[in-house]
């Protein structure tokens, strides 16, 4: 069913009828509050999924052919970069495949601890609009546990001397948990004299409870979203040459699981590498997305726009030795009119004034800005074997993130 897939974990957190506290003779709704205030919450944290990096798919063995011998020979000094790209093929009839694995344990989305998340709630509207019920407020401190493990394998076939292809596919394990403290605050029916009235609004009925904790959440696992590409190199200097390439995503993943996007995707990029024993590369794309219910509203079904992205990268790989090689990389991605979070004060969003003790989140509609660092290595242990070890190192705070992320590889180029 629907309401255990991750998508369904934030809306379902207070039970399918949202925030209702037990009353019977009073009609203490708070729900309407928690679409408003935490529904686009669960989209700004399924939404920015889409931009989690992927592994590059280039070979770290690269051949071009040598006419005066007959034969193919190495046309790279190292081993190349780990998240980014270079300019150099594989080679005519070349063939690569590899495996690799993330860990992403997300800790904020743009400055909000993910341990820590305040959400005040205020009660429906009703027909006096100056009733004291109405000055009550839920206050929650939220805990959101995000896990995500990323199983990528990668071929690619090298078909003339200056193209390849490519797919990735990506095999998702995500968990999703959720635990909310909330806190009925009386702050109008705190000082009726009345004890029906006093204690219309509480969790437990004819009882004075005011604290009650919430727990749901859910996991899965399954084939995320299919990347195909295609790279050619147009120019090949002595030392240095220039790519493009393009990655179409199919939406082969189940969104609603957070396991895949739910749209199609396109990526054409620039690369420009220079080839030396330190080898410095350059990489710059765009990132168009398509509609998702991940972009609009898991509740209803409704669709809505994915966050394009400006992505751009720069780093350098070091041949060590000719078995071990180093890459260092800056990985930068503007998200654009991406679903923002930030803290305000709940006075800030609703009346009376008297609510500036509690903080609570708002959202807006913005770009962001993030930036990574990622530092690695590979080893070749054998011929035409790779064993690779990363970590990426958020740089900033904006968007949703993973404070490191380690990864860990192997490939192989017959």
């Amino acid at each position: 069913m629907n309401e255990r897939k991750l998508a369904f974990v934030i809306p379902n957190l207070y039970g399918p009828f949202g925030l209702r506290l037990e009353n019977p003779d009073h009609n203490a709704h708070f729900d309407s509050s928690f679409r408003e205030n935490f529904g686009p919450f669960n989209s700004a944290v399924a939404s920015q999924l889409t931009s989690l990096p992927i592994p590059s798919p280039a070979s770290g063995f690269t051949y071009t052919f040598d006419p005066t011998l007959g034969v193919y020979e190495r046309s790279a000094q190292t081993f190349g970069p780990i998240l980014t790209e270079r300019a150099e093929t594989l080679g005519k009839d070349r063939f690569y495949f590899g495996f690799t694995f993330q860990q992403f344990s997300f800790e904020q989305l743009d400055e909000i601890d993910l341990e820590n998340v305040p959400v005040v709630f205020t009660h429906r509207p009703t027909v006096d609009p100056n009733s004291v019920f109405l000055k009550d407020v839920v206050s929650t401190q939220n805990l959101v546990d995000l896990q995500i493990g990323q199983f990528t394998s990668f071929f690619s076939y090298g078909l003339p001397d200056r193209v390849d292809v490519s797919v990735a596919l990506p095999v998702i394990s995500a968990t999703l948990d959720v635990v909310s403290a909330a806190e009925i605050r009386r702050l109008g029916t705190g000082m009726l004299e009345d004890d029906d009235l006093r204690l219309a609004h509480t969790f437990r009925s004819g009882e004075d409870v005011r604290d009650r904790r919430f727990v749901n959440g859910s996991s899965a696992s399954g084939l995320g979203d299919v990347i195909l590409r295609v790279k050619g190199t147009t120019n090949r200097w002595e030392r240095a040459a220039l790519a493009l390439a393009a990655d179409v995503r199919l939406p082969t993943g189940d969104e609603l699981n957070v396991l895949g996007t739910g749209a199609a995707g396109f990526k054409p990029f620039l690369i420009f590498s220079y080839n030396r024993r330190m080898s410095p590369h350059f990489k710059v794309g765009y990132q168009f997305n398509g509609k998702s219910i991940l972009g609009g509203d898991v509740g209803t079904g409704r669709k809505g726009d994915l966050p394009n992205q400006f992505l751009y990268s720069a780093g350098v790989d070091v041949g060590i030795s000719p078995k071990f090689s180093l890459a260092a990389d800056f990985l930068g991605q503007r998200i654009i009119d991406a679903q923002r979070v930030s803290l305000i004060k709940a006075d800030d969003a609703a009346n009376p004034p008297n609510r500036t003790e509690f903080d609570t989140i708002a959202f807006s509609q913005r770009s962001v800005d993030t930036a990574d660092a990622a530092v690695g290595f590979k080893l070749s242990p054998a011929k035409g074997l790779l064993v690779t070890f990363n970590l990426i190192v958020k740089l900033n705070q904006g968007g949703l993130r993973s404070r490191v992320t380690p990864l860990i590889g192997v490939s192989f180029t017959p």
